[in-house]
């Protein structure tokens, strides 16, 4: 090879990675794709609000709104409450949605951080890959629709997660950062900070096992901790050491083996249920830990990951089997940690290990992107009918005047909770069209006479009347 044809190969070789796009542009044309591509940006702009979220809107004392000071007694979310004083009653929908996706895609950002392989570099397509399966959790699409109660949660998380690699440099700032994420998130969400340890688990993975034992050792205390801030809350402004589980959750405190064998049972079901909403992640997911399982150099780490969620599966039983309260799907966010995990894990494998994740996480990508579209479409399909019954139900007179909204349901429906639900979600739209007035229930001749018009909106001149649809199937 001569002098200037080897000058020219090395000027190639250097200069080709400068056609490579910077990170900073793949993470944001990733999210800002992922956005859109889920349909996240519809519930970010025009939100479907669920009923029990409203009260996390609104201002105290709001008609037909639960108390939201009076949650925590019940459920211990003492952060949802401060934020509600101090922003949440003075937000709108749009905004309390707009900031909860925000706060969700830079947490995206900062767990893609953290999952990436810290011993080779990854090819931007595949990088890419990985950003979108972490965004399209099957699980986490769930939550979208209460952005009132649950933005603190994602702050927290996303300010968390992006700490993480600061604070694992050294153990005292680990085990801050643990007590403080776990004991804020068990003021807001807990299942959030399930996330946050499993990330936890994921930094550790060149330390030695010493130091993940005592990670999982540190997040039980730390949850423990949590849970007794809870109880002392409760103790000085309730005057009750612990929680009063809701009727509707229908607890079943242990103290007998009939007990013991009745809350078992609930959490084995739970778990039935949990794997029939995500049975194809589910098989991705074995499919990527047999093959984390077979590369040698993937082994210890999944063995790592394999640790953290049995602790979480644990925590998860023994609340169960306490209590006898389940968490629903939606709130097991491990869950989708746990098949996207293994994948990520196998692109920094050796041999066929990285194609067979590459694959996984494609599989994942799609699985979770059609369960955000569809899950997004059907409450954005439920909230177009609505918001179409409100503007007919509170469009001006030929006076010009807006004149009072009644509403009127199907007895049966009305008595179940699904009905119930879905009724309060109609009259806080009614509401907020209202500039602040609360619809009430028809009287008696006024409901006779809005089920003889046979239509969604009656015109019974002093009032209008309006019919709640059937709960939708997605409920």
């Amino acid at each position: 090879m001569t002098a200037p044809t080897a000058a020219a190969t090395a000027t190639a070789r250097t200069a080709r990675p400068g056609w490579l796009p910077p990170r900073w542009l793949v993470v944001a044309a990733v999210l800002v794709l992922a956005v859109v591509l889920t349909d996240a940006v519809s519930q970010a702009v025009v939100p479907f609000i669920r009923r029990d979220d409203w009260p996390f809107l609104l201002p105290p004392h709001t008609p037909f709104a639960s108390n939201v000071y009076a949650k925590n007694l019940s459920e211990g979310r003492w952060l949802n409450w401060a934020w509600w004083v101090g922003i949440g009653q003075h937000s709108a929908p749009l905004t309390a949605s707009l900031t909860y996706v925000t706060a969700y895609v830079v947490f995206v950002a900062g767990l893609w951080r953290v999952l990436r392989p810290v011993d080779r570099e990854l090819h931007w397509a595949i990088d890419a890959l990985l950003g979108l399966t972490v965004f399209a959790s099957a699980l986490w699409v769930q939550l979208l629709y209460w952005p009132g109660t649950l933005t603190p949660s994602v702050l927290i998380a996303a300010t968390a997660v992006w700490t993480l690699p600061w604070a694992s440099r050294t153990r005292p700032r680990l085990a801050l950062w643990l007590l403080l994420a776990t004991v804020l998130t068990t003021l807001t969400y807990p299942p959030v900070g399930v996330v946050l340890f499993l990330a936890a688990v994921v930094q550790m993975r060149a330390r030695p096992w010493k130091d993940v034992l005592l990670l999982a050792g540190g997040y039980v205390v730390a949850y423990a901790v949590g849970v007794a801030v809870i109880y002392g809350l409760n103790g000085i402004f309730f005057g009750h050491l612990g929680l009063k589980i809701a009727a509707w959750r229908h607890p079943n405190p242990l103290h007998d083996l009939h007990t013991l064998r009745v809350n078992a049972g609930r959490f084995a079901r739970e778990v039935l249920r949990l794997g029939s909403a995500l049975w194809i992640a589910a098989l991705v997911g074995i499919v990527a830990v047999v093959a984390a399982w077979l590369d040698r150099t993937v082994r210890p780490l999944l063995l790592r990951l394999v640790v953290g969620l049995a602790v979480v599966v644990a925590l998860s039983a023994a609340q169960t089997v306490v209590t006898g309260v389940v968490t629903d799907p939606r709130g097991e966010l491990w869950a989708w940690m746990a098949v996207l995990v293994p994948a990520a894990l196998l692109l920094g494998g050796v041999g066929w290990s990285p194609r067979i994740g590459i694959a996984c996480l494609a599989a994942l990508t799609v699985f979770g992107v059609l369960t955000w579209r569809a899950d997004i479409g059907a409450h954005q399909q439920t909230r177009s009918e609505y918001a179409a019954l409100v503007d007919r139900a509170t469009a001006p007179g030929p006076s010009g005047t807006r004149r009072p909204v009644v509403l009127f349901q199907d007895p049966a429906q009305r008595a179940t909770s699904k009905g119930s639900i879905m009724a309060g979600t109609l009259r806080m739209m009614v509401r907020q069209a209202q500039g602040g007035v609360v619809p009430r229930w028809c009287a008696p001749a006024e409901c006779v006479r809005i089920k003889a018009a046979g239509t969604q909106v009656a015109d019974l001149g002093t009032v209008v009347g309006v019919v709640v649809p059937p709960p939708p199937v997605w409920i």
